[in-house]
């Protein structure tokens, strides 16, 4: 593994969580939007009178209700695929630290202890990497579980600004 490709994968993760950042950033604004729409509209005449008030609070109560749930199923869903590709992933390193670890074992001279010794440790990076990864996996479960509320904002944001 050459310089570069380490520097990616230890690079990965940060930029999967500056990803959710700005996920979560264009939530609090976008939310900020509809929240302000709706009290404007809601808190007009502090009844709900109008028939698109009414409208608006069964819109409001459903998305409560299904926009959370549709969350969790993107959560879960993606945390059972990320969590099978780093058991795959990590078995398969460590894997090659034993293999490794057990062809230095067998040398028989020095320079062949060198080269195997130089394997060993290129695999226990592969191990480490792996793990390190494990930060950006669960980035990637936050960012599937943050798409479907971040959808419905955006969505009342751009319906409750062209009314």
């Amino acid at each position: 593994m050459n310089r570069e490709e380490v520097r990616d994968q230890l690079l990965a993760p940060v930029l999967q969580w500056i990803r959710v950042g700005r996920q979560t950033n264009r939530l609090m604004i976008r939310s900020m939007e509809v929240i302000g729409q709706r009290s404007n509209r809601l808190l007009r005449g502090t009844t709900l009178r109008e028939k698109h008030d009414w409208g608006e609070m069964g819109a409001m109560t459903r998305e409560k209700v299904a926009v959370p749930l549709e969350a969790v199923v993107a959560m879960s869903s993606a945390m059972q695929s990320e969590a099978q590709q780093f058991l795959a992933e990590g078995s398969q390193a460590t894997l090659a630290v034993v293999g490794s670890a057990a062809d230095l074992a067998a040398s028989r001279s020095t320079d062949e202890f060198r080269t195997r010794q130089a394997a060993l440790g290129e695999a226990m990076l592969g191990v480490a990497l792996c793990w390190y990864q494990l930060w950006g996996r669960t980035a990637e479960v936050v960012g599937q579980g943050l798409r479907p509320i971040l959808r419905q904002v955006e969505d009342n944001a751009n319906r409750l600004g062209t009314r």
